[in-house]
């Protein structure tokens, strides 16, 4: 499962993770399937960081974006 937020991810995110992981469990997954979580966002902080120290099946990734402009 792969939660993408535009920018910063706050720890109400981690259960939103988890309700889709278990529907994914549920419904999707085949019997020993194992669902596990990714959060990619612009910016973290200490709460969602606390909050997934407690849940090994959910990683968190930053983005960075960068752009450059070329005239032709």
């Amino acid at each position: 499962v792969v939660e993408l937020k535009k920018g910063r991810a706050s720890d109400a995110v981690v259960g939103q993770t988890l309700r889709y992981m278990s529907f994914v469990q549920e419904v999707l997954a085949e019997k020993d399937q194992v669902v596990k979580g990714i959060i990619i966002a612009l910016e973290d902080d200490q709460r969602i960081r606390r909050a997934l120290s407690m849940v090994p099946s959910i990683d968190f990734y930053r983005y960075q974006i960068s752009f450059k402009l070329v005239k032709n």
